[in-house]
């Protein structure tokens, strides 16, 4: 079943999940113990997230 998505939410969703990672990368980045590829993996999915956004972005002024 598929359901209809509020694409203004949607967007909204996916701007915090941006936010998060971004928090997250910089705590990572900031501890001597991290793991640098965990590091780079999660700079490399923030990085797809925020160009996705920048796909998405002509949804949020169509509507």
């Amino acid at each position: 079943m598929c359901l209809p998505i509020d694409d203004s939410a949607m967007l909204c969703w996916l701007e915090s999940q941006s936010r998060i990672l971004e928090a997250w990368q910089d705590e990572l980045a900031s501890r001597p113990d991290s793991d640098p590829l965990q590091v780079e993996r999660l700079a490399r999915h923030h990085a797809w997230l925020n160009e996705e956004l920048s796909r998405l972005s002509p949804l949020r002024q169509a509507a």
